[in-house]
């Protein structure tokens, strides 16, 4: 075949390159082939050719040509060219991880002395408590075994639990005072007994500025001896119905008498279910019996603790401690229902498909995505039979969800590709068409007209149109005749032997049908879509329910069986199979049914109560998004009402205290109280969405639904809207000097006390300095003495970010200040936390979510998650990307073109899905126009789930509306208003009339 363009001999003047030397294909004509004077590649060397003759100067910007060197060197270097394999190493060798800015790691809790820290707060009643709870056990230690020197070390094993459990007897007495004695002595055993084991400990420096706990080893080791030892003699179930019966007066309609102690007791009965769960979790191998008993107790820990937060709700005085609810709540649901990590095991045993065809790396297909590209490719080819799907959607269906009747179909002429007029019902006739679309090769449209109607799609053939006629093959020639055919026939030269349907068609099939993966959720949304179908028209029994209330109990099988009720070999007391727990299509282990069992048990008692817990969890998010470190750095006097308006501290903490140890450390507890809380909050969220996902997809489809209508979205992007997010993340709230373990070490005397503040004294107590007591509380003084020796500055004391600058990066995630050598370890770990748990749940809630992605477009929040990329965070970066990608498709071309670094950012961080459209979909009209009716759709197929498995729980009024709704008959009776008494009487009468007719006979 001749070339198109004359090839040229290489020019004398220019040395030969490496693309010359590594160009493939034969030489020019016009030269010989040259013989190879050097070894094949590798190695392969340059300019050897040109070693004899002298080479040209180089130009002024070229480097020096390497032949310049004695040939004696040039052999000792090594070659210049690379190999494949070499470059794949070099590039293999390539740094791939991110530089790390920040030493955090997303867990689902931190190490045990920072959640035992967080559990107390920063107050001077706090301090007063534990005191108490110190002398109760040394009273009740001396009314046992006497006034004398013995210690809890020289006791044996059996003296221990004798002791403990003359101490949970007095928990049941009706006598305050000796319950209180009995719980404070329970409280300090559980808490490590610090006068004793932290008095003989090394304790860290608390002067190191790295030190984030000054918890010690041996009392850590106590608190887990005491808490197995209370395991032992029974006294967690004890604890509980105390607990309970401690909860009780706050419910009642009166403010209850000495308010301050039952306060007192109340917490003190918390902390010692806290520290149970706590060490729990911590050594979950090393504390199975004490598990086994936490789970076993009734009512469960979830399900009372659920009423209790649900509670809060109508806590108007906030009396209860709000933030200790929310941690006991979340730590319950770490033990009863697991972590991450128990989350993706249960995901993988309850997996629809092998555990090799899972890989993470495999991008895959839902069976919606497949129907699409089913019904694409055959409108083009519709010759073509693609590979059956996974479920049997039909054509025109573009979700699984029921459509509604007031959802028009896609398939009609207004939506296909021959669209009516704009005055015209329906799709105007192919007859009147400018393209007919019986033509092969439809002819070119008419000239548009001239003017503004004039568009650039005018003049172009409309690619919706299908290949009807497959390509030319043998009998093309005989098909109307030798015109238009065998002028083809002689220009290609050649006749078709192969498919009707082109070979990239048929790969694309097939690779596509292989990808497709039917998830857990995606089979359970689609089993209940054909259970509502079937329900909706009147296949599948509607009165099941109305059945079981029945009393059938004098019917015997046989008239059972003769009206429908029962069948053969049926003793009638069958448990529906819709009320199943759905275990996968494999068996799972003890462990994994016993969580789903208790998840299945959780939502059916927490189904009327989870809009309070909504309510009361998104009270808190408010809290916190009004109240957290402006963006200014300082805390705004007057802007939380004072002191006293916090959560838990009317009432159970004693009046406010505005000054202790310094005068902005009131402030600072604020500020810290609302981070826990709002770490316990967006745990609590998260772990209820995953495992409700787990259980079933419908049960999370319904906590979205009440998230999505309490103005959870509206209400976090305002929470990132008011605040720096690079500031809360580095905000410093903790105060080591002010800390439980700090205050056990300064109270067994092994903390001196110089230069640091006390928290544990007042000034009205300077009488007791001197004092010989040890179980008197120290001293604590309003206002630090004056030292005429200079002391370092507080540890921890600024909340205010360092001076050096801030670690920063771009959208695609190259830092823009210069990132630290060594990760920064002094941040704020459960505020990263909290705000990665924020968009992750908005991230569960608007995925696949057109409607709420709209709404998240009509909010603007763009702009305001752009601030969250700028922290080097993988995971916070991470979901505010998914965020991104949700919102894509529905901004316009000038958005998309002044993000286009964000969405280059989505690319590289993102997991692609086989068929992504998010950048170019194909129909983002249609998919607003069905966004409302979609989501009307997922809500009623929802609340049709919670009625037909939950209808003990669903409101009377809504079962009776359903019931109703159904029975037809019933209604039309009622019209005609039958009356069947009348009608047994007179049915004799009927019949001799019939008779006297002469009707008998028929």
């Amino acid at each position: 075949m001749i070339p198109l363009w004359p090839s040229r001999g290489p020019d004398p003047n220019k040395p030969p390159t490496d693309d010359a030397a590594l160009e493939p294909g034969p030489a020019p004509p016009s030269q010989p082939h040259p013989t190879p004077s050097q070894p094949a590649r590798p190695p392969l060397q340059r300019n050897s050719s040109t070693q004899a003759q002298p080479t040209p100067p180089p130009p002024s910007f070229a480097p020096p040509p390497p032949g310049q060197q004695h040939p004696s060197n040039q052999q000792q270097q090594p070659p210049d060219s690379l190999t494949l394999a070499q470059l794949r190493r070099i590039v293999a060798e390539f740094p791939r991880t991110e530089p790390i800015a920040y030493d955090y790691v997303y867990t689902d809790t931190g190490p045990v002395e920072e959640e035992i820290d967080e559990w107390f707060m920063y107050n001077f009643w706090q301090w007063v408590r534990l005191n108490a709870a110190n002398r109760a056990f040394d009273s009740a230690w001396a009314r046992i075994f006497g006034e004398g020197d013995d210690k809890w070390e020289d006791k044996s094993e059996d003296e221990r639990r004798d002791f403990v459990k003359n101490v949970l007897g007095g928990v049941r007495d009706k006598d305050r005072t000796v319950r209180s004695e009995a719980v404070g002595t329970l409280v300090y055993l559980v808490l490590g007994r610090w006068t004793e084991t932290v008095r003989t400990a090394t304790v860290p420096s608390v002067r190191n500025p790295k030190m984030k706990s000054a918890a010690t080893r041996v009392q850590l080791n106590a608190m887990k001896e005491g808490v197995k030892l209370l395991s032992a003699c029974g006294g967690i179930g004890i604890v509980w119905e105390a607990l309970k019966e401690a909860f009780e007066p706050f419910w009642s309609d009166e403010m209850p008498q000495n308010l301050q102690l039952l306060a007192e007791e109340l917490i003190h009965l918390m902390t010692i279910v806290y520290m149970t769960i706590q060490e729990t979790l911590d050594d979950a191998e090393g504390m199975v019996s004490v598990e086994t008993e936490l789970l076993g107790l009734k009512p469960g820990l979830l399900q009372f603790l659920l009423n209790t937060a649900a509670k809060l709700r109508w806590d108007e005085a906030c009396i209860l401690p709000q933030t200790q609810i929310f941690l006991l709540l979340w730590k319950s649901l770490l033990l009863v229902f697991g972590g991450s990590k128990d989350v993706e095991e249960t995901k993988k045993a309850t997996s629809e498909f092998q555990a090799g065809d899972g890989d993470k790396g495999l991008i895959t297909a839902s069976p919606l995505d497949y129907h699409f590209f089913r019904q694409e490719i055959t409108s083009k080819y519709p010759a073509y039979i693609p590979p059956r799907p996974v479920i049997p959607l039909e054509a025109e269906q573009t979700s699984i969800l029921p459509q509604l009747h007031t959802n028009p179909t896609r398939n009609n002429g207004q939506n296909g590709i021959l669209p009516g007029p704009p005055g015209q019902s329906g799709g105007a006739s192919i007859l009147h068409q400018p393209v007919h679309i019986a033509t092969p090769a439809p002819s070119p449209p008419p000239s548009p007209g001239v003017g503004k109607g004039a568009k650039k799609q005018n003049y172009q053939t409309n690619q919706n149109f299908p290949f009807m006629y497959p390509p030319l093959d043998a009998t093309s020639n005989s098909a109307g005749g030798k015109g238009g055919a065998g002028l083809q026939d002689l220009l290609v030269g050649r006749k078709w032997e192969g498919s009707d349907v082109p070979a990239s068609i048929l790969e694309a099939g097939e690779l596509f049908s292989k990808r497709v993966k039917m998830t857990r959720a995606t089979r359970q949304l689609w089993d209940e879509r054909e259970k509502f179908l079937k329900f909706e028209r009147g296949w599948d029994g509607a009165d099941d329910d109305i059945v079981d209330e029945l009393d059938l109990s004098s019917l015997t099988l046989e008239e059972k069986e003769e009206l429908g009720l029962a069948r053969a070999g049926d003793e009638g007391d069958r448990k529906p199979s819709d009320n199943e727990i759905d275990y996968g299509p494999r068996g799972v282990d003890a462990r994994t049914k016993q969580r789903l069992d208790a998840v299945e048990e959780f939502y059916k008692e927490a189904l009327p109560h989870l809009q309070s817990l909504v309510i009361v969890l998104l009270k808190a998010i408010m809290a916190i998004a009004t109240n957290l470190i402006p963006q200014n750095g300082q805390q705004q006097p007057g802007q939380n009402g004072g002191q006293a308006n916090r959560p838990g501290q009317n009432g159970l903490n004693g009046p406010a205290k505005v000054d202790v140890g310094s005068p902005s450390d009131s402030d600072v507890d604020e500020v810290r109280s609302r981070e826990i809380a709002a770490k316990a909050v967006t745990g609590i969220l998260i772990l209820l969405l995953k495992w409700f996902k787990l259980s079933h997809v419908l049960k999370f489809e319904y906590m979205t639904q009440l998230l999505l209508d309490s103005n959870y979205l509206p209400l976090v992007l305002k929470l990132f809207v008011l605040h720096d997010i690079q500031q809360v993340v580095e905000s410093k709230t903790d105060r080591i000097e002010h800390s439980f373990f700090y205050f056990c070490g300064s109270r067994a005397g092994a903390i001196p006390n110089s230069g640091l503040p006390n928290p544990s004294a007042t000034e009205f107590e300077e009488d007791l300095e001197d004092s010989d007591d040890d179980a008197a509380p120290p001293p604590i003084r309003r206002l630090r003495s004056p030292s005429t020796e200079p002391t370092p500055a507080p540890v921890n004391t600024s909340t205010s970010p360092v001076t050096a600058p801030r670690p920063e990066v771009d959208e695609l995630g190259y830092p823009v200040n210069p990132l630290p050598k060594e990760p920064i370890t002094e941040f704020s770990r459960r505020n990263f936390f909290a705000l990665i748990n924020y968009l992750r749940v908005m991230q569960k809630i608007c995925k696949h979510k057109a409607h709420r992605n709209l709404l998240m477009v009509q909010y603007k929040s763009s702009g305001i998650l752009r601030k969250s990329l700028k922290v080097p965070q993988q995971e916070l970066r991470l979901y505010t990307l998914k965020l991104f990608k949700n919102q894509v498709p529905y901004c316009g071309r000038k958005w998309r073109q002044t993000n286009m670094r964000v969405i280059t950012a989505v690319y590289l961080h993102c997991r692609p899905e086989l068929r992504d459209e998010w950048l170019a979909g194909s129909d983002v009209d249609a998919e607003v126009e069905e966004a409302l009716p979609l989501e009307q759709a997922l809500r009623s197929l929802t609340h049709w789930f919670n009625m037909r498995r939950y209808p003990d729980k669903m409101a009377n009024e809504v079962r009776q509306a359903l019931r109703e709704e159904q029975d037809f008959f019933v209604r039309e009776l009622e019209k005609i208003e039958v009356n069947y008494a009348e009608m047994e009487g007179d049915d004799a009468s009927v019949r001799l009339d019939w008779e006297h007719d002469g009707t008998a006979g028929w």
